[in-house]
């Protein structure tokens, strides 16, 4: 038999004791245990005692808040938020006709009609997360909101190398489609330098008109739409005036055997999602989109890809035989010739090198800066990426996306075809996580307020034919996967790395410490306080967790969450309140037991007299100087009256 449990009075007086215990705020609170680092400074791994404080608002503050929060951006409307994203996938069809055509031969226009119409599955999953978590940054903020930074990282390095991709293979076919209309010489110049000049062009003015991109995209979108559009009136009147003969002709080589078909049809409808790339990268900038124009958007997008992917590759197979569609990659050329002459040919290439070579560009450009800036607010890499130019660039973002678009590039040995096929991958795999976002939504976060829901049937549909469509482009050629994984372990690597910065300085000083030769050699002696030092850096920034109640599981909860997310040796819990009386009784000394507990961390209590609304949220961010991105609370129930955009990057730490 084991002890009796104590009595309510010896339980009374040792609860006593423990509020009574005065511990010095900030002095360093040192367990009974050894130190694995015996020869270091007790600063190495332990925090200061925390304090428990009341900070008074005034009520200029809470009006600058509201000031603040007043102040909105110019918001996209449906027509230029679409382009964005639009000109990667209405631009696609120069480059995933051929590969399309290849595969599904004479069906590639149901193939296409196929992959798009398996979109309008993603548009009530897009809908959904749009609508509970409005935040740039894609699945990276869904996954983050919704579990945690590790697989929340595992989505950004899918939206990283997803849009250095996109940047990549539009830069490359854009210089092939020209190299091709000079029979592969560019006067003298290599596909490979020009689509590098590409790059480079559209950074340099990324870097002086950001703030514009929207416009120079909607641009884009118009000229290659009028262009597209012209290129189906000529050729149905082609079609008219010659028949349908060609297209019977290009019908007899077709596969005979069901099998045949079928297969021809599935891997053709699986390469055909290389015609809607682009429509994945909405949600990296969904703030800069009005709340009501975003499922018009979505709409747009979808709608417009469904009308010109299918029909133009109908038209495509009833005026050009299967040798000329099979005999390179500038199909749309070559028909624009036959049915309009020159002139037309010319228009229909200066509409790939605008479209392509420049909105394809940008958008990769566009999705990486934002997801660039959101990982610096989370700080996951350094803060430097959110510095920006006078003129809205963000030059390191964008010196950075060039950089990796060049790198990837030259990687690929310069070569289109293995550059799209890692693209074949990363595509369909961003649009996998996005149902993955939505059933832990639904799972995880089932009580955040939104406008919209998804059926868990269709997004489980949508979560299936991602898979089998992934399947059906990794098994005809499989050393595809490998490219894939290779670029992908290699970006997460970095991104892990980045994040575990305090780990590997651990890891650092354990080994410096079990080398007696490094802390004599004169090279390397006093690098221990270098690591300290950086480490203490990295950890000195706050972050704040607002708490409702004394509840000590959820307060250990959200201490817990913070540990295993962010880098940092303080810890700031908030409580609001309108009267004293409500004060939950047990917080301070469940706060005061819970700093104890955790030796690593200094864990201090502030109160704030107010109601629990965006305001009060802005106002505090300030006056403590902790942003938003840094702030945690528990998740609210539809009943609360505001939305988790409201709060402005504020992160859901609980259930």
């Amino acid at each position: 038999m084991g002890a009796p449990p104590p009595s309510f009075a010896q339980s009374e007086f040792e609860t006593i004791i423990r509020r009574q215990r005065n511990n010095q705020p900030h002095t360093l609170k040192i367990p009974n245990i050894p130190s694995r680092f015996p020869n270091l400074d007790n600063l190495w791994e332990f925090a200061g005692w925390g304090s428990t404080s009341y900070v008074e608002l005034t009520a200029q503050d809470m009006e600058l808040a509201s000031v603040r929060l007043a102040e909105k951006p110019v918001l996209l409307e449906a027509l230029r938020a679409s382009s964005i994203a639009g000109n990667g996938m209405y631009g696609s069809v120069f480059y995933a006709f051929p590969a399309v055509a290849a595969a599904a031969g004479i069906f590639s226009p149901l193939a296409l009609l196929i992959a798009c119409l398996i979109l309008f599955l993603f548009r009530p999953i897009l809908r959904e997360l749009g609508s509970a978590i409005r935040m740039n940054g894609a699945i990276y903020s869904y996954l983050l909101q919704c579990s945690g930074k590790t697989m929340a990282l595992v989505g950004a390095a899918a939206i990283f190398l997803d849009s250095v991709a996109t940047a990549s293979v539009s830069a490359a076919t854009a210089s092939a489609y020209l190299s091709g209309e000079f029979d592969g010489a560019l006067y003298g110049m290599k596909e490979a330098a020009v689509a590098l000049g590409i790059l480079a062009l559209l950074a340099v003015v990324g870097l002086f008109n950001l703030r514009g991109s929207s416009i120079l995209a909607a641009s884009f979108t118009v000229v290659h739409l009028t262009t597209m559009a012209i290129l189906m009136i000529a050729s149905v009147v082609a079609w008219a005036r010659h028949g349908s003969h060609t297209l019977r002709e290009n019908w007899e080589l077709r596969p005979h055997n069901g099998s045949e078909v079928a297969k021809a049809i599935f891997y053709g409808t699986c390469l055909a999602f290389l015609g809607v790339t682009g429509f994945e990268t909405l949600p990296t900038y969904i703030e800069n989109i009005k709340p009501s124009s975003y499922p018009r958007t979505l709409d747009v997008c979808i709608y417009t890809v469904l009308a010109l992917n299918a029909p133009l590759m109908l038209l495509v197979y009833a005026l050009l035989p299967t040798s000329d569609i099979l005999s390179g990659g500038n199909i749309l050329s070559l028909l624009a010739e036959q049915v309009g002459g020159k002139w037309l040919r010319i228009l229909v290439v200066v509409d790939c090198m605008l479209v392509i070579g420049g909105g394809g560009v940008l958008l990769g450009m566009v999705a990486m800066s934002s997801m660039l800036q959101r990982l610096a607010k989370d700080r996951v890499i350094p803060s430097a990426f959110l510095r920006t130019l006078p003129t809205g660039g963000a030059h390191w973002s964008i010196l950075f996306f060039l950089f990796v678009a060049v790198v990837l590039y030259a990687s690929s040995g310069f070569n289109l075809a293995t550059i799209s096929s890692v693209f074949a991958v990363t595509f369909p795999s961003v649009l996998l996580l996005y149902s993955v976002s939505n059933i832990l939504l639904k799972f995880d976060r089932d009580r955040l307020p939104r406008d919209y829901q998804a059926r868990l049937s269709v997004t489980v549909v949508a979560f299936i034919a991602m898979v089998v469509v992934l399947a059906g482009n990794i098994i005809p050629t499989p050393k595809i996967l490998g490219l894939f994984l290779a670029y992908f372990v290699v970006v997460l690597a970095c991104l892990v790395g980045l994040r575990s910065r305090v780990k590997l300085a651990r890891i650092a000083m354990w080994l410096y410490d079990q080398n007696s030769t490094l802390q004599k050699w004169r090279w390397t002696k006093g690098w221990d306080s270098s690591i300290v030092r950086w480490m203490a850096n990295l950890r000195k920034r706050p972050v704040c967790v607002w708490v409702k109640g004394d509840d000590i599981y959820n307060l250990v909860e959200g201490i817990l969450y913070v540990r295993r997310n962010e880098m940092t040796s303080r810890v700031i819990l908030l409580h609001a309140y309108e009267k004293v009386d409500e004060i939950p009784t047990e917080m301070e000394a469940n706060v005061k037991i819970l700093d104890e507990a955790f030796p690593g961390i200094t864990i201090d209590l502030i109160f704030l007299k107010s109601k629990f609304n965006p305001i009060l949220v802005e106002a505090a961010s300030a006056k403590l100087e902790v942003p938003k991105s840094q702030m945690f609370m528990n998740t609210m129930g539809a009943s609360h009256g505001f939305s988790l955009s409201d709060y402005g990057g504020v992160r859901v730490a609980n259930l």
